[in-house]
């Protein structure tokens, strides 16, 4: 099971995910929102308007100017990251890609905690399950699951909080409909993000080269050389996939970007994430 590298975590520092919205008001935390609240961190003072607290009128203020003014606070929140990772065993098939998904949810998840958000990790697996930090560290990923994926995030939807930042990472490569996950996944979440992850070979196969398909279910596996038509035909039908994903992304105000294995961890966050905003650096 592939572990995060040490350049993963130590990229934590130096980016962190883009929060596109305000969450909703939670615990107490060291997040200041954009409304106002009713911490102790003050904001401002305005005119007084009908429904204000009157326990917040500024006084002397009143004294000074003979207007009614009031006091108003910044309110902290928490803010929320929910990773859901796609743990099928086609994913872990690629050691490259298993390690480029598992380097991602370290900088991901250590980058909002460094932020101040809380974060939870689900591990999509036959049972999806929270996966603590210092399990990530300790055991990584298990890349073991057989069922349908888009069927594993259905049930993972007791373990979401509505209105969280939600990152789905996943290849997507499975029989889906776009506009239908999209907007599922949109629905629960306060900001979502699609990083999809691929292997070399599949972003950009080459023909004449011979590729082992394996069943994932009976393990069975076909040695296969690959045609061009066979390639072009395929390539067709990525280019498509990303570009579904894409478009239902930008309807619901989502983002999506692909990430392929091979550059270095921090190529792919200077270079992908942070012109996709799914990362921004850590100021």
């Amino acid at each position: 099971m592939p572990r995060p590298t040490p350049e993963a975590r130590a990229l934590a520092s130096r980016f962190r995910p883009v929060l596109a919205h305000v969450p909703p008001r939670g615990a107490a935390g060291d997040r200041l929102a954009r409304s106002s609240g009713s911490s102790l961190e003050f904001h401002d003072r305005r005119t007084y308007q009908p429904g204000d607290d009157v326990r917040h009128v500024d006084w002397r203020a009143v004294a000074r100017t003979d207007q009614l003014v009031t006091r108003v606070w910044r309110e902290e929140i928490l803010a929320r990251v929910e990773l859901l990772v796609d743990v099928s065993r086609s994913v872990g098939l690629d050691p490259a890609k298993a390690q480029l998904v598992t380097d991602l949810v370290a900088l991901l998840a250590h980058g909002a905690l460094g932020d101040g958000c809380e974060v939870r990790i689900v591990a999509l697996g036959e049972a999806p399950r929270p996966l603590a930090l210092d399990e990530l560290a300790r055991e990584g990923l298990e890349f073991a699951a057989r069922a349908p994926f888009q069927q594993l995030l259905q049930t993972a939807q007791g373990l979401q909080r509505r209105g969280a930042l939600t990152v789905i990472v996943s290849d997507f490569l499975f029989p889906h409909d776009a506009r239908a996950l999209v907007r599922s996944a949109a629905a629960r979440a306060g900001s979502l993000a699609l990083v999809q992850v691929l292997g070399a070979d599949e972003d950009a196969p080459r023909p004449g080269r011979t590729h082992r398909l394996v069943d994932c279910e009976t393990d069975a596996t076909l040695d296969l050389v690959l045609d061009e038509a066979t390639v072009a035909a395929y390539l067709r039908r990525l280019a498509n996939l990303k570009g579904a994903l894409a478009d239902e992304a930008r309807r619901v105000g989502a983002r999506f970007t692909t990430l392929v294995a091979g550059p270095t961890i921090e190529h792919l966050a200077r270079e992908r994430l942070v012109p996709d905003q799914i990362l921004e650096p850590a100021g």
